[in-house]
């Protein structure tokens, strides 16, 4: 594991809203075109000119959003005890991808969090739960306690439930890029709210790759490094995203399921870059959630299986380090 050391501000994560391209390229976009979906705001930027790439983008969010969703939302929680709900191929994919993430990360990843998910609603909160109400959520968590059979998935208790907020969008990114591509569209950039999907050649780099700006999440107009990559997903996971404060404490949206408390590793931000975009998604949690030694050891595993597998740890003390970053040249100023 590399470290690298940067300013007390100089912390990261790939732009939430509007990947900044380095060396011009976006000064070559022919066509941006921007949407809300999946309950972010998603921007699809391409290289070239074709007449329906609106309807196309739209009908390919829509697509992906519904299928997601099928079950209900983003969360499915069981109504009664030994409850089983049929999923459709998307969603026992992420499932089944899922429950293996689980197991490698014993269980700081876990998909069964949703009791916890909707207890919190920090989108929504102004206060944290009862310690009880706390308590009782995490009693209902515990990956190893429901299955997929083909399809169907078992839920033991009502109660508890599956979250598939955090592979969602990882997940919809690589099946909207090869629709895209199946459709004429040969390079892009998809920005599905800070995960990041390129695919194809950049026409203005004589390797094809895309150079995606690091962005300081403390310093909103701060890029503070930059990675080259190509066919792949940028995918980060930060306390800053999304949390409130209540009695000058912040409390943020990645909660860890052990614990059943906003997740305290000693990191700002994970960026995971991989080709599988659910894998990037879930790990961008495990990670978070694991802190960067244990999160080093789960990659360690992985990139047997996943060579292509790298990430950067932001620690809350301004530093960095990184596991197999110089595979896309990250540059740090």
């Amino acid at each position: 594991m590399k470290s690298f050391r940067l300013s007390c501000k100089s912390v990261f994560t790939v732009l939430l809203i509007s990947v900044i391209l380095l060396a011009g390229c976006e000064k070559t976009a022919v066509y941006e075109e921007t949407f809300f979906a999946m309950d972010t705001v998603v921007t699809f930027t391409f290289y070239e000119y074709k007449e329906n790439a609106s309807s196309l983008c739209f009908s390919l969010l829509s697509s992906a959003e519904k299928e997601l969703t099928e079950c209900g939302g983003y969360l499915i929680t069981s109504e009664s005890d030994g409850q089983t709900v049929k999923l459709n191929d998307a969603l026992a994919s992420v499932v089944e991808k899922s429950l293996l993430v689980s197991y490698l990360s014993d269980g700081y990843y876990d998909i069964t969090v949703a009791p916890l998910v909707s207890l919190w609603n920090v989108n929504e909160a102004t206060a944290p739960p009862s310690t009880e109400d706390i308590a009782s959520a995490v009693s209902l968590v515990g990956y190893e306690n429901i299955s997929l059979d083909g399809n169907t998935l078992f839920l033991p208790e009502k109660g508890c439930g599956v979250d598939f907020g955090s592979a969602g969008k990882g997940y919809a990114g690589d099946e909207i890029a090869k629709e895209l591509q199946n459709n004429g569209i040969s390079a892009g950039i998809i920005n599905l709210g800070g995960n990041i999907r390129v695919f194809g050649e950049n026409p203005k780099n004589a390797e094809g790759k895309f150079v995606i700006g690091i962005k300081d999440p403390f310093g909103k107009s701060q890029i503070i490094g930059s990675v080259k990559v190509k066919d792949t997903n940028v995918i980060t996971s930060g306390a800053y995203e999304r949390f409130f404060i209540y009695n000058n404490e912040r409390y943020h949206h990645i909660l860890n399921p052990k614990t059943g408390y906003p997740a305290n590793s000693g990191l700002e931000s994970v960026t995971v870059i991989c080709s599988d975009g659910a894998l990037a998604d879930m790990l961008s949690t495990a990670l978070f959630v694991a802190g960067a030694e244990l999160g080093t050891e789960m990659l360690k595993t992985l990139s047997d299986s996943h060579p292509d597998i790298a990430a950067i740890f932001v620690l809350s003390d301004g530093s960095v380090s990184s596991f197999n970053a110089e595979l896309y040249e990250a540059d740090f100023k």
